[in-house]
């Protein structure tokens, strides 16, 4: 399988990550064109599903075993497959756009933070799932190392790398509207955030959703 992106070259590719990682680039959409017609498309390693790429929390496989097992089961079971998270016309075809996540359907929530998962670890490398955050409009930071270089993890999938994006509260609201922000014009969440940890192979490690509020 070939390795571009959204039909750019490796170099183009890198360049285009670093713009729009840096906080204070220009606020210019670049995927605005074919976003607006679907036009856009992007490659994968796999396709995941539970089978083959388990959910991680914290880099460990979240079972009956796990703390959080309450909080994702039902949402494991409704997602086994990054098929499930697409948009409805796009799961039968023939050649899948992991571009193409139904958002509505999937929300801001624990199905997000599987459905995320499920794209980051189909498409293979950090700087796909870049590629693929920048696309949802998303901006970020980079990557930044949570442990120190000399830092042996426990187990292979420890969480070494973190890529922090986030919507502002405009775009949140749009899948998640607010009556009381509506009515007020005063919204307590500041931005709505996707916290990705990748291992040290640069693998998808885990994915949290953060809201973060005027009074944190």
């Amino acid at each position: 399988m070939k390795t571009g992106v959204l039909a750019l070259s490796a170099t183009a590719l890198a360049l285009l990550i670093a713009t729009v990682a840096i906080a204070d680039a220009p606020e210019e959409d670049i995927w605005a064109e074919c976003r607006s017609t679907d036009s856009c498309t992007i490659e994968y390693d796999h396709l995941a599903n539970q089978g083959s790429d388990p959910f991680l929390f914290n880099g460990k496989v979240v079972d009956e075993e796990h703390p959080q097992w309450r909080n994702y089961r039902k949402t494991l079971r409704r997602y086994p497959d990054v098929r499930d998270c697409l948009q409805e016309a796009e799961r039968s075809a023939k050649a899948l756009n992991l571009l193409m996540i139904d958002w509505e359907g999937v929300g801001t929530s624990e199905n997000a933070s599987v459905c995320v998962f499920r794209i980051a670890a189909s498409l293979g490398d950090i700087e796909r799932t870049q590629a693929w955050l920048a696309y949802q409009g998303f901006r970020f930071s980079g990557i930044n190392r949570r442990v120190s270089k000399t830092f042996v993890p426990d187990h292979e999938n420890y969480p070494v790398y973190t890529v922090t994006a986030s919507w502002t509260v405009d775009r949140y609201r749009e899948l998640n509207p607010s009556l009381f922000a509506a009515i007020t014009g005063y919204d307590l969440v500041q931005s709505y955030q996707l916290v990705l940890t990748f291992d040290q192979n640069q693998k998808i490690a885990g994915v949290s959703v953060v809201t973060p509020t005027k009074f944190n």
